[in-house]
This record gives C-alpha cells, structure tokens and sequence, in this order.
C-alpha cells in the first residue's frame, strides 16, 4: 500500500509554525530565556530562514498580535455600528480574549517574564497600543488626533487590567472576565461625561476671555 504524503496545503506555513512554537515553548519552559534557536529547532524551521523571517522576540510577538488582531476584525461586522459605543467595546474585546484561549498559557508566560524587563515592556506597551487603535476603529471609535490618541491610552490600560484578570479566571464562561471588562468600561464612560462638561466649560470660559472689550466711544 503506498504511503499518502501529506498535502502541502495542510502543512502550516513557517511563519504561523515559528509563532504557534514559540507561543507553547513559552507556556512550558517560560519566555525570558527562549532564544530564537530553540524555537527554530523546536518547530523544524532551519536556523537561518527562522531568523530572516523574525530577527528577534519582538518580532514574533508583533506577528502574532497581528495575527490576533486579523483574527477578531475578520469577525466583526464592519458595517453594523448598532447599540451603544461600550457595548461594541466590549464585544470586540471579549472576542480578542476568545481568540486567544488556546494560546492563553503562553500569553501569561509572556506577560510574566515582560513585566520584568523595562524594554520589553515599553515595545509591548507601543505594539498594544496599536492593536486597542484598531479595536477601537472597528468599534466605529476615531483613533486620529489628540483625542483619538487619548482614548487609545485609556483603551490600553483598561484592557491591561482585564488582560490580567482573564489570566487569572479559571471559569468556563469566562463571567468574572466580562465583569471587569463591562466595570472599566463603564467606569470610563462615567469619567468622559464628567470630564466633557469640564472641557466645555473651560473653552467657553477661555473664549471669553479672548473676546475684544469694547468700549463706549463717547
């Protein structure tokens, strides 16, 4: 009987094999001490295409953030911008947590051993950033100007804290993750109607302030 060879198409590309390696070598051995090496032995992908494809760890770990973030758009009706701004929030971002199960492991691994280095904090800070941009967009939220780049932040950093407690959430429906989640966003929607007031009052004020006296001419 002849043996049947695996068709190339069922094959996973080196890319996708590299991160889908390095992501489990991570969740078993830990990611400070993870060289590029291992993971290219690890996943059968000689040394140097392994390198030429992602020079560092950084590398990998923006891909696979891309990867990630590819993943929740493609499943986001695009053209429905129904209900409220906090409830697309937070469909979106509770699906970017589902699309990370499988890899959950590894993503705390990686969360552990970042914390501990200043650099690889401040490259993983930048690339989230970028990812919340795109979660907002697809929310119908403008990322552009000084305001879009604020409610990123703010995006960022709710999205730290929910990120945490989802490493930490053992439940199968995932409820004590959707309570964080829905706490932040409605803590942040409270604080914005808050703060609008505030901002308007202080534009008009300063308007004022720049309007000519005139003066009675007689």
């Amino acid at each position: 009987m002849t043996k049947r060879t695996p068709s190339p198409r069922n094959k996973p590309d080196p890319p996708s094999l590299i991160i889908d390696t390095a992501l489990a070598l991570a969740a078993r051995d830990g990611w400070a001490q993870l060289s590029i090496r291992d993971i290219a032995v690890a996943a059968n992908v000689p040394i140097g295409e392994a390198f030429a494809i992602f020079p560092s760890k950084q590398a990998i770990l923006t891909a696979f953030r891309n990867r990630i973030d590819q993943t929740v758009v493609a499943g986001t009706e695009l053209d429905s911008l129904d209900g409220a701004v906090r409830d697309r929030l937070f469909d979106i971002l509770m699906r970017r947590l589902e699309v990370l199960l499988p890899w959950k492991e590894g993503v705390a691994a990686i969360a552990r051993d970042t914390l501990r280095d200043p650099l690889e904090s401040l490259h993983g800070i930048t690339s989230l950033n970028r990812s919340m941009a795109l979660m907002a967009e697809c929310a119908g939220i403008s990322s552009s100007g000084l305001r879009g780049r604020t409610r990123i932040r703010g995006l960022t950093v709710i999205y730290l804290f929910v990120l945490r407690r989802w490493l930490n959430d053992d439940s199968t429906d995932m409820a004590p993750t959707m309570a964080e989640l829905d706490g932040k966003l409605k803590t942040a929607e409270e604080f914005l109607q808050r703060l609008c007031p505030l901002i308007q009052g202080n534009r008009r004020k300063t308007e004022r302030e720049k309007q000519p006296i005139i003066r009675d001419p007689t």
